[in-house]
């Protein structure tokens, strides 16, 4: 591996957040949507076509784009709220476990917690995690893509 480090650009969300915010904006697209004075049906259809904007802001107002720094001994992911530093020599193995619209990141630890991050990929232009993905295995860190 070069000793220079490598530096990587990951669209990430806070999973709370995006959660609260979409759970919310649902449960008031449905009280709004029983208040109007229309047919049944075509609340049921403006609802669902409501849906994707509240997808859509729930997304916007969650990002937390994420940074992640590779060198010789050492992973640092970065966001705008923390900086964690994990050890190549301490780090297990990492899993890539897709899911819609995105992806749960593992980094699993001989010592300590593991620690998840949700990179996201929708309203996203293409992040660094390809790239990603080839350097971690160049530094001979157990990687699954599941």
């Amino acid at each position: 591996m070069k000793s220079n480090p490598q530096t990587f650009h990951l669209s990430t969300l806070h999973r709370g957040k995006y959660m609260l915010i979409l759970l919310i904006s649902i449960f008031l697209i449905g009280m709004g949507m029983s208040k109007v004075p229309i047919q049944e049906i075509l609340k049921i259809i403006i609802a669902l076509l409501m849906i994707p904007l509240a997808l859509y802001l729930a997304i916007k107002s969650s990002t937390l784009s994420s940074t992640w720094v590779l060198d010789e001994n050492t992973l640092q992911v970065s966001n705008a709220k923390k900086t964690i530093v994990f050890p190549l020599n301490n780090i297990s193995h990492i899993r890539n476990l897709k899911r819609s619209g995105g992806n749960l990141i593992i980094i699993n630890q001989n010592k300590g917690p593991a620690f998840r991050t949700w990179r996201n990929k929708l309203f996203q232009k293409e992040d660094d995690l390809p790239l990603l993905t080839e350097a971690l295995k160049d530094a001979d860190i157990e990687y699954y893509d599941l």
